[in-house]
């Protein structure tokens, strides 16, 4: 089974906008910042879904095959973890005060991340 991003993560997913909106109090440059955040934690959520395709895909090979589906996997693990430092990096770097909020975002998408993987998987 394959797993992908459904219309239902997508539609809690841009509910989480407005949560960025009101978050950024205002501010329509610090609104397109946490929106940008968002749109990057979707495609950490894209990179943890093809990671987790990857991994089971390794589990079922033998031999080369499922050493290069490790090395995949292993790729996926450290973008996956790249995306996150860079999004923390980024806001830190452009305005200190908003740290603290993308990691209310981040919590806030990965309730959404559960609920949505709990739900159809």
């Amino acid at each position: 089974m394959e797993k992908k991003i459904t219309k239902k993560f997508l539609m809690f997913s841009s509910l989480n906008v407005i949560s960025a909106v009101v978050l950024a109090g205002g501010d329509p440059k610090d609104s397109l910042a946490l929106i940008a955040v968002l749109i990057v934690l979707i495609l950490n959520h894209a990179t943890l879904l093809r990671l987790i395709s990857e991994a089971m895909r390794s589990m079922t090979l033998n031999g080369d095959n499922a050493k290069r589906a490790l090395r995949k996997t292993f790729f996926l693990m450290f973008a996956k973890m790249m995306l996150l430092v860079i999004i923390v990096a980024s806001i830190y770097f452009y305005k200190q005060e908003l740290t603290l909020k993308v990691l209310i975002l981040m919590i806030f998408q990965l309730i959404i991340q559960v609920v949505s993987i709990k739900n159809n998987y």
